[in-house]
């Protein structure tokens, strides 16, 4: 009698096992965040300084396309890739909306990123960042955000600030 009720308990856990993994399998396929593609953020310079910043706003440009992406997808929000700007111009030298989201489809995504900073003056500059359905075209997420100072720093919290933006922005839209 012992026996059969030892044999029926490792055939209920090996039937056990087997369920959890064929469910957690399904479950993780399910769960794979969109993917996101990342185009290259823009610099609108309005701000009349006499000083040629442009080699080092190209830089910063770059840097907070590049570190959005993996933020966002160490953040486990979107499986994020960015499109160089020459791939871009390649793809879309009108940059018109159709043809920027088939770039981004030809990429896998899902979701695409824009964004454009204005620096006005000195010290105060504006992001301007969108989340945009691939397929649709449609805004999913949408931020105007301030910062201030023209410096490494201000560019790196101002992109922190817009990963916490988008965290629950993507939070509160499921």
């Amino acid at each position: 009698m012992q026996i059969s009720s030892i044999r029926r308990a490792r055939i209920a856990a090996t039937g056990l096992l087997v369920a959890t993994l064929g469910s957690s399998h399904l479950t993780a396929a399910e769960a794979l965040p969109p993917v996101l593609v990342v185009l290259p953020v823009k610099l609108l310079d309005t701000s009349g300084e006499p000083t040629d910043q442009a080699s080092r706003h190209a830089e910063r440009l770059v840097r907070l396309g590049d570190r959005l992406a993996a933020d966002l997808t160490r953040a486990g929000l979107y499986r994020a890739t960015v499109l160089p700007a020459d791939d871009l111009r390649r793809a879309c030298p009108s940059e018109d909306i159709p043809c920027l989201l088939r770039a981004a489809q030809a990429r896998g995504g899902e979701r695409i990123f824009i964004g454009v900073v204005h620096k006005s003056s000195t010290l105060i500059l504006q992001l301007w960042a969108r989340l945009v359905d691939a397929r649709t075209g449609r805004e999913t997420f949408s931020r105007d955000l301030n910062f201030r100072g023209d410096t490494d720093e201000a560019w790196q919290r101002a992109e922190a600030f817009l990963l916490s933006q988008i965290r629950t922005g993507t939070t509160e839209a499921r």
